[in-house]
């Protein structure tokens, strides 16, 4: 929200001189699309009730996450659709010290998230996924 009244600011601001009227509006499509993409690659982490903490390591096409509670690290292709939306498909589970298994059917997993009420440090994810009916709603946290 902050970077919305920032982009209308400049607007306003750059409307009243000389320039041209095309960069105040560039400007605000870059300053609009720059926090999403913030969150395209890095380190970040969410919490699962029952489960514990998962931390992610994300690169341009993949996402590796780490259950702290077993050691489990399984790893996603990532397929950013828009700046704000990806697809995570499993491939495979890179690491298992304490041999847990997974639940049945999650070797098949493609996941849809969606960005939504973003902030500066966390978002909330929207996801649905072809194991089950249900929207879930998790906070990604930047690390």
């Amino acid at each position: 929200m902050r970077y919305v009244a920032l982009a209308i600011f400049a607007v306003v601001l750059c409307g009243c001189t000389d320039k041209p009227k095309k960069e105040p509006i560039q400007e605000q499509l870059i300053i609009a699309d720059k926090p999403f993409k913030e969150w395209h690659r890095g380190k970040f982490y969410y919490k699962e009730p029952n489960i514990g903490t998962f931390l992610i390591n994300r690169t341009d096409s993949i996402q590796e996450e780490l259950i702290k509670s077993t050691g489990m690290i399984v790893e996603f292709d990532i397929n950013w659709t828009t700046d704000s939306s990806y697809i995570l498909t499993f491939v495979k589970i890179v690491d298992n010290p304490n041999n847990k298994s997974i639940a049945a059917g999650a070797e098949k997993m493609v996941k849809r998230c969606y960005i939504t009420q973003l902030e500066e440090l966390s978002y909330l994810e929207k996801s649905t996924s072809n194991l089950s009916d249900k929207i879930i709603f998790t906070k990604i946290y930047r690390k």
